[in-house]
């Protein structure tokens, strides 16, 4: 099927974000080509651009330093609540059968690189359902609206959707609209995108959804959003979609350099040879792949001779010459100067410089980012308290839905999680305790302390009850 073009927002502001975003999500999905070749024709004229040939994306900062960036669910965190809820957070649980865990990887993912992702919950799309599913909504198919009073927390979500169309089976974008702003009057609505909205969603629901039968209602009577919004960073607003906007414009401007070393490479490390007074014979005139331009060739190949004629433009009795200059570009020095460049974009997503190695021991070798464990620590810590509360909310969506559609009775409050801390390799636990144990002895730590900073995630009661128990097991 055809797909037809991406429709537009009404606010320019929204378009404007959207298109950064979709671009930040081409980047990290690998569909950023067409970028990629903007990005020469921005830097290179047509014959320039014609010469370099298939641009070059094996290098993407941006998405590296992303991927390294990822680590809070290498492992499914555990789920604690005030009341019972196994059957929504045990081992093979409502939450582990969806496949929740492994798909948060992804969201972190792209929550890290696009600033912001969402999560549609919803139940199992079938005639019978029997658990939830989760939906990856990135931000750049999404206009959301909040209060002055509470700016973080969306109210209004428009989602484009491509869906096929009931008359013709062709697709067509539609939106989905939900508005809870008067709870009183919740809106759930699909129409068609630009001026004139249709309304479609007795033709794909079946039945009105807005007011009285607004399908998202919790155990306190109040509507919600079925959707999970996840920030990389806390800042008080919706979207933050152009923070470090210089390190993706800085990724492109890195692969048009590589392009451009490619094209050196296969046509410029050589000497540079010359004639006087002669003309190569057999040019063939061929067209260049933009067909605007014409050009002399003659195909060569180490069995082939050349054959010259003199040039009759030359004056007459000029003795023919050849010779040849050096190398038209210094390809290693140029590949050098590409990786410095490139360490210097790892170092805007907030990456040591200590993790971004050199691949080999050959100083001209492209950077690698290796992210130690004790940096991947760091970045756990960094991106748990914006992680947490959106993973805080989706188990409360999923809690509600569940109790709405699968006729469960799970608490809508009162859940926390623990995240899974990388361990500390056996070097670093020898150093760690021992650095501890020479605390412990000279005062300057308690034994509360000590296991506080072995367990980050533990408070001064966790710690305490932590030692009490260690004390009563060894004493049986």
């Amino acid at each position: 099927m055809i797909i037809p073009t991406f429709p537009t927002w009404e606010s320019a502001e929204s378009n404007r974000r959207s298109e950064h975003t979709a671009l930040r999500k081409r980047m990290l999905s690998g569909e950023w080509a067409g970028d990629l070749t903007i990005a020469l024709q921005e830097n290179f004229s047509i014959l320039r651009e014609d010469a370099i040939g298939k641009p070059d994306m094996s290098s993407n900062v941006f998405k590296q330093t992303t991927q390294a960036l990822t680590a809070l669910y290498m492992e499914a965190p555990t789920i604690i609540s005030s009341g019972e809820s196994s059957e929504l957070t045990r081992n093979g649980g409502l939450l582990d059968n969806s496949g929740l865990w492994p798909l948060m990887q992804r969201v972190q993912y792209y929550t890290i690189g696009m600033r912001e992702c969402l999560l549609r919950v919803d139940v199992n799309d079938t005639d019978d359902p029997t658990g939830l599913s989760y939906r990856i909504v990135t931000a750049d198919m999404i206009e959301a609206h909040a209060t002055i009073s509470d700016p973080g927390t969306p109210l209004v979500i428009k989602e484009f959707r491509l869906r096929t169309e009931c008359a013709t089976g062709d697709l067509i974008w539609t939106i989905d609209h939900f508005d809870i702003t008067n709870p009183m009057n919740p809106i759930y609505k699909i129409t068609t995108t630009g001026t004139k909205k249709k309304d479609l969603t007795v033709e794909y629901l079946g039945s009105e959804q807005s007011g009285e039968f607004y399908p998202y209602i919790g155990q306190d009577k109040k509507p919600f959003l079925p959707y999970s919004l996840y920030h990389a960073e806390i800042h008080g607003g919706l979207f933050d979609p152009y923070y470090n906007r210089e390190l993706i414009e800085g990724s492109l401007q890195a692969s048009t350099f590589y392009s451009y070393w490619g094209h050196l490479a296969k046509d410029a490390s050589h000497p540079q040879r010359y004639a006087l007074g002669v003309k190569v014979a057999g040019l063939n005139v061929v067209k260049t792949a933009s067909g605007t331009e014409s050009k002399g060739v003659v195909e060569t190949d180490p069995s082939s001779i050349l054959m010259f004629t003199p040039d009759l433009d030359e004056a007459t009795g000029v003795q023919p010459q050849f010779g040849h200059y050096v190398a038209g570009a210094d390809i290693d020095k140029m590949l050098e100067a590409i990786v410095i460049y490139e360490r210097g974009l790892a170092a805007l997503s907030g990456i040591k410089a200590a993790d971004v190695q050199k691949a080999s021991g050959d100083p001209r070798s492209g950077y690698a980012i290796a992210i130690s464990r004790s940096s991947q620590r760091e970045v756990q810590r960094k991106f748990s308290p914006s992680m947490r509360r959106g993973d805080l909310n989706t188990i409360t969506i999923s809690a509600k839905i569940s109790n709405m559609w699968l006729g469960t009775n799970l608490p809508e409050s009162g859940y926390s999680i623990k995240y899974y801390n990388i361990p500390l390799s056996p070097e670093e636990m020898r150093a760690t305790m021992d650095d501890l144990s020479r605390k412990i002895d000279m005062g300057l730590i308690s034994k509360i302390d000590a296991v506080m900073i072995l367990n980050p995630e533990y408070d001064r009661n966790d710690a305490r009850n932590h030692l009490l128990n260690v004390k009563q097991e060894n004493i049986i």
